[in-house]
């Protein structure tokens, strides 16, 4: 064993002279003992070893601040090779000195004692009655270094542990203390220091107890000054922290937020954003308070500083900061996307740095970016439109979030921001989504761009992909890209059909559950059918396609029924206008589909009812009967083609309309023929006469007087009347051409007996409003008395009058009354003929002559 060296203190004998009775002594041997745990670890581990603890437990106690003050700062020495031991002899004493001696050195060495102690065993501090409390209460103290020491012990204990930094936070005045350690301290050596790390306790306080303990802190007297001033300082760790529990408070709703976000924190956040190191996480709190509320996000836009420092992060080389930039900006163009759009334009550097963000690994950079390119292509196209010309390859990145979208990673999410917490992202399909949106209105610049757009590298790919997303707005979103391109040039349309897999996927979608997907995919499927016969086949001989298109027809809800019909009218006819005979007897087979068309036809109006009626005519164009009779006998076919003759403002719906009623009735004149008269065929076309739809229904009527001349003349002769119209020419004209081939005398003469009868019409008319009227009169005026017996109401002894029930008192001589059924069994011989006239003209018939 080596011997000591002569510098070396005696420590046995310093122990001794500890406990020794004579007071000048045992104050000299405690200052002796204070250097020597003082110079180093070994000297320390002898006293403790050496049983020095005991003592300097006492000397603690004492009265004599001196005494005290070096006791406790040897204790804190030997406290950090024998932390067990110190908390152990010593813990209770350190409390009381703590506690009794307020702002004094004697505190603010215990407060060391217990940081060291911390540093070695956390939980003994935690274990130590009253050890806490008194930590907590030392943060008020004048003395600098009591503060420090105090802080540095809370800000140990809470960082070991979540419990500990529960524990710590459930301290009576550990919140408070710590924020008025942050605001008081003011010493050059102890003030940074002590922000910091108060500032590192109250962020492992908000780790551990998550958002609440956040809003704990953030409302806690004095909190949002601390704050502030932890932003404002020097230390950057500091100022994260203090960025990041402000953050975190301001995600549990937007009365924390708006509590938070003073003028003051605002100002300072942006300010502290512009400082190396910062911008991740003051970007991060400012994208917090936006987020919350439309108020707070205009409020955040509204702050001094703001807009610079978030254009100043979107367009830095931090790709983080950016990430968050934009998730700032992104409320912000909700609220107000008018700000953000002059913003962006003013700023040459903010598309190739949304751009760049897009083009990212980072899932928040990949999310937001997009979002807000959705919202600002969404308000002005031409802020996107130089995008496909910017660096590296935007428009795969596009292509990457509609196929994939982000993969869900919180983790990587909360690294972003700066937080622990574990922040949402967006799901997959609503990237994809918006993804999808920013190329739908990139190809809908031009020709070029939608060719650009669509021959990238992936982005077809994508489209296909997409098409088979289990969410209707994805599959929706991506075919609307084609759908925009294909109205520049049809052939974008028949590519995407045609690529491996995509006819599969299209056809699925048609069955989707919704209108959005369905709608999507079957204007597709029209636009690409107009352009190529072969796929028109293709799709009509699809099992399930055919019904499912019915199917949205009968539902006639919205764009899917107008969808609907667009399919099957291109798959029905080509470019030129002339019907597809393979494919029509295609649709033949399909059973409900006929009355389905007739249906739309009649009912939905527009395109819907416009493309129906063109289908139907499709089975009559191909000219073979037995297509024609099956339209003729498909429920509501004739009586629909019929409507559309009489009442389509279209006049392509009317000409085809007219022209599917012509084939039927030629085809067999006495039989189809005949039904297609007795459905108002003539009346109809009389009636579209009258919009000067002559074209359409000449024929039709040319056709019909084949079936009937004489039914049809009549009908003819009711636009021969006055006043005179282009109808009236056009009747004369059917009925000088074959077959009736009537000269101008015999139409003159129609005319005029046309003339008569519509004036005899107007007499009988008027007659009968004046038989009306007197019947009505008479009944008035008449005495009410029995028919029988003559007995009046009014009469001494007369009952109640009671109408005869056969006539039901309704005829033309007025009410018919007896006051008994003998009274009206003795008067029948003689009511009996007026009685059934009576009862006929009620009904609205003539009586038969000769009725007895």
């Amino acid at each position: 064993m080596s011997r000591p060296s002569p510098s070396a203190p005696n420590i046995p004998r310093l122990v001794e002279q500890l406990s020794s009775t004579d007071a000048s002594t045992a104050a000299g041997a405690l200052e002796s003992v204070a250097r020597a745990a003082a110079r180093n670890d070994r000297d320390a581990l002898r006293l403790a070893e050496g049983g020095a603890v005991p003592a300097l437990v006492r000397a603690l106690q004492s009265r004599d601040e001196r005494a005290a003050n070096n006791a406790a700062a040897a204790l804190a020495c030997v406290a950090r090779v024998s932390a067990d031991t110190v908390v152990e002899a010593a813990g209770s004493a350190l409390v009381a000195a703590l506690t009794s001696w307020g702002d004094s050195d004697v505190a603010a060495n215990a407060a060391a004692a217990f940081m060291v102690i911390a540093q070695r065993n956390a939980l003994s501090v935690a274990a130590e009655p009253g050890a806490l409390q008194a930590l907590a209460s030392a943060l008020l103290s004048t003395n600098d270094r009591a503060v420090g020491k105090a802080v540095a012990a809370l800000s140990i204990c809470a960082g070991t542990s979540p419990s500990l930094a529960r524990l710590v936070a459930g301290t009576p005045g550990a919140l408070a203390g710590l924020c008025a350690a942050v605001t008081s301290v003011s010493s050059d050596y102890w003030g940074p220091r002590v922000i910091t790390l108060a500032m590192h306790a109250l962020k492992k306080i908000a780790d551990a107890g998550g958002i609440d303990a956040a809003v704990r802190i953030v409302s806690t007297p004095g909190a949002l000054g601390a704050l502030t001033r932890a932003l404002s300082s020097g230390e950057l760790d500091a100022a994260r922290e203090a960025a990041n529990v402000l953050s975190a408070a301001c995600k549990a709703g937007p009365e924390h937020a708006r509590a938070a976000a003073t003028p003051a924190v605002l100002a300072a956040l942006s300010a502290a954003a512009g400082r190396d190191g910062l911008a991740v996480n003051c970007i991060g709190a400012l994208s917090s308070i936006a987020e919350a509320s439309t108020q707070l996000a205009l409020r955040v836009a509204d702050a001094p500083g703001v807009e610079a420092a978030l254009l100043a992060a979107l367009t830095g080389s931090d790709a983080r900061a950016g990430a968050n930039a934009a998730s700032a900006l992104l409320p912000i163009s909700n609220a107000d996307v008018e700000r953000v759009a002059r913003l962006v334009s003013a700023t040459p550097a903010a598309l190739p740095a949304l751009s760049k963000l897009l083009q990212s690994t980072d899932i928040v950079a990949i999310e937001y970016s997009t979002l807000l390119l959705m919202n600002l292509a969404t308000h002005d196209p031409t802020l996107v439109a130089g995008l496909p010309d910017l660096p590296g390859a935007p428009l795969q990145a596009l292509a990457a979030a509609l196929r994939r979208g982000a993969n869900g990673n919180l983790a990587a999410s909360a690294a972003l921001r700066g937080s622990a917490d574990q922040l949402a992202v967006l799901r997959d399909d609503q990237l994809a989504v918006c993804a999808g949106v920013v190329l739908c209105i990139l190809v809908k610049g031009s020709a070029e761009q939608a060719q650009r757009v669509l021959s990238a590298h992936g982005v077809m790919q994508a489209v296909v992909a997409a098409i088979s997303h289990p969410n209707q707005r994805v599959v929706g979103s991506a075919l609307e890209v084609v759908r925009a391109a294909a109205r520049f040039d049809r052939g974008h349309a028949v590519r995407l059909t045609r690529a491996r897999g995509a006819l599969q996927r299209l056809l699925r979608a048609l069955g989707s559950p919704g209108d959005l997907a369905f709608a999507s995919a079957a204007r597709i499927l029209a636009i690409a059918c107009r352009a190529d016969a072969d796929l028109a086949r293709r799709v009509a001989a699809a099992p399930g396609a055919l019904p499912v298109l019915a199917a949205q027809l009968s539902r006639g809800e919205g764009d899917a029924a107008v969808a609907a019909a667009a399919a099957l009218f291109w798959m029905a006819f080509d470019n030129d206008g002339e019907p597809r005979s393979e494919v029509v007897r295609l649709l033949a087979a399909e059973e409900g589909l006929l009355p389905a068309l007739a249906a739309a036809a009649v009912q939905r109006g527009g395109d819907a009812a416009r493309n129906s009626i063109g289908v139907l005519a499709a089975f009559a164009f191909v000219r073979e009967e037995r297509l024609v009779r099956l339209l003729s006998a498909a429920e509501g076919v004739i009586p629909a083609l019929v409507s559309a003759v009489r009442s389509s403002a279209d006049v392509e719906a009317a000409l085809n309309a007219a022209d599917a009623l012509v084939h039927i009735a030629t085809t067999s004149p006495q039989d189809l023929g005949r039904r297609v008269l007795d459905a108002g065929a003539a009346e109809a076309a009389v009636e579209a006469m009258g919009r000067s739809s002559d074209q359409a229904v000449t024929g039709l009527l040319q056709a019909l007087l084949a079936v009937d001349a004489a039914k049809v003349a009549a009908v003819l002769a009711t636009a021969l009347r006055a006043p005179f119209t282009a109808a009236t020419v056009t009747a004369c004209a059917v009925l000088a051409s074959a077959p009736l081939s009537l000269g101008t005398v015999a139409i003159e003469a129609l005319m005029h007996a046309t003339e008569d009868a519509a004036q005899l019409r107007a007499r009988a008319e008027a007659l009968e409003a004046l038989a009306s009227a007197a019947a009505a009169e008479a009944d008035a005026t008449r005495p009410r008395a029995c028919a029988g017996c003559g007995l009046q109401r009014e009469s001494a002894g007369a009952g109640r009058l009671r109408p005869c029930a056969c006539c039901s008192s309704k005829g033309p001589a007025g009410r018919v009354l007896y006051c008994s059924r003998d009274c009206q069994r003795a008067h029948w011989p003689a009511h009996k003929a007026y009685c059934k006239r009576a009862a006929v003209a009620a009904a609205g018939r003539s009586a038969p002559v000769g009725a007895a």
